[in-house]
């Protein structure tokens, strides 16, 4: 089972290589990796209070998602924004501008994830 640290360096990893895949115009896999390292950070925020949503891979998902709903309310917006950008670029295909969103969102949450909580990720 990941500790604080540990899911915080795999949110760091995943956000750089969501950042760098942006930058190289790899659209399809930033909404992949921004949406996992959402997942990481919040797995390490929650780490910190003894939850685990990892541990029960068929609820992980919305149980994680809404903790983090509840928790961090002012990042619900780029958490609905993120998934749907996952989708639209992962399945369909689009475009920068979307790759663009989801980095934003990415960014946004972790900021706030960040600040709540004293974890260092970027």
């Amino acid at each position: 089972m990941g500790d604080t640290t540990h899911h915080a360096k795999l949110a760091k990893e995943k956000r750089e290589a969501a950042l760098d895949e942006f930058e190289k115009g790899r659209y399809t896999v930033v909404g992949d990796l921004s949406l996992k390292a959402v997942e990481q950070a919040i797995e390490a925020a929650a780490a910190k209070s003894g939850k685990h949503f990892h541990m029960s891979p068929r609820t992980a998902h919305a149980e994680r998602v809404r903790w983090a709903k509840t928790s961090f309310p002012e990042v619900a917006a780029n958490l609905d924004m993120i998934w749907g950008a996952y989708g639209d670029l992962g399945y369909n295909g689009l475009n920068g501008k979307r790759a663009k969103e989801a980095v934003d969102a990415m960014e946004q949450i972790i900021d706030e994830i960040e600040k709540r909580t004293k974890l260092r990720i970027k």
